[in-house]
């Protein structure tokens, strides 16, 4: 899976930049875009597959930023059976009648989640 997508970016120092294509299966090269120059044009640029500056060999500023996290939020509940397993339910009313039929416990999930971060 792609971490960057094709549009609109920022780079390690903050500027912006622009990822025009995305070459699947490879390492080098692997974003192809451009930024801005210190004479305000645009200038052809690529990254690899870790968003390092294709001719930097160490780190650079006109690396890729690691892109902003994404946040949900999660609604859901679980029944704990008397053996231990769980059931996932969507819709509380769903969950509140077969908690009353069959289940040992009813935790109600309502929260929001950030990228990389359990329950």
């Amino acid at each position: 899976m792609n971490k960057w997508q094709i549009g609109p970016v920022k780079l390690a120092n903050g500027e912006d930049a622009f990822i025009d294509a995305i070459n699947e299966g490879q390492e080098d090269w692997r974003y192809t875009g451009r930024l801005k120059g210190k004479s305000g044009k645009w200038v052809a640029w690529g990254w690899d597959v870790k968003g390092r500056y294709m001719y930097a060999e160490t780190d650079h500023e006109c690396n890729l930023a690691p892109p902003p996290k994404k946040t949900v939020r999660v609604q859901l509940w679980l029944i704990v059976w008397p053996i231990g397993s769980v059931a996932v339910f969507y819709k509380e009313s769903d969950a509140i009648t077969n908690a009353k039929k069959h289940g040992f416990a009813l935790i109600e999930i309502n929260r929001e989640v950030t990228e990389g971060e359990g329950l």
